[in-house]
């Protein structure tokens, strides 16, 4: 039996988004909203097709899980995964898309600042939702193993006074 600190860590891992509508009572232009509400995490890397379907319906609105993504990580994204873990809040970020009037569909899970700030640029869907343990301790497990910081380097001066570049002083050519 291998040790379960010793074995490479996996670079995906599958997860289901729930997404809910929540209506609106004091609205005249819409009836509500969709949004995710929430991420369960499952065993690693077995990626589906993306599929849906309805948990259940009540006055207050409907609930619907998402099923077949992956949270994949990548080591030039590191440093983005080591930021959002020491973060208050370490998150997940969904990205999703939505056509007039019909629930929003996820199709992308990450960790990173920069993916999700990407799609945000691009007018999509990002949803955000706090980091489910089983996650955190694998994304830990990946920064660990993957980022390496690197040492912050400080910039020389010229010392402008004893170059012919400073203020008020002219270069020939």
């Amino acid at each position: 039996m291998s040790d379960s600190l010793t074995a490479p860590v996996p670079e995906a891992f599958s997860v289901s988004v729930i997404v809910e509508f929540i209506e609106t009572q004091d609205s005249r232009w819409e009836s509500g909203h969709w949004q995710v509400t929430g991420i369960v995490a499952s065993a690693a890397g077995n990626r589906e097709t993306i599929s849906s379907k309805q948990l259940h319906e009540n006055a207050g609105g409907k609930h619907l899980l998402h099923t077949g993504l992956d949270v994949r990580l990548y080591k030039d994204d590191a440093e983005s995964y080591y930021f959002n873990l020491v973060s208050d809040n370490p998150s997940v970020f969904i990205i999703c898309s939505q056509e007039d009037d019909e629930p929003i569909q996820p199709f992308i899970a990450t960790l990173s600042y920069g993916e999700a700030t990407s799609y945000m640029e691009t007018d999509e869907i990002v949803e955000t939702v706090p980091m489910p343990p089983e996650i955190y301790r694998w994304a830990e497990r990946y920064v660990l193993e993957h980022y390496v910081p690197e040492k912050r380097k400080k910039r020389k001066r010229d010392n402008w006074k004893e170059t012919d570049h400073g203020p008020g002083k002219q270069t020939r050519r």
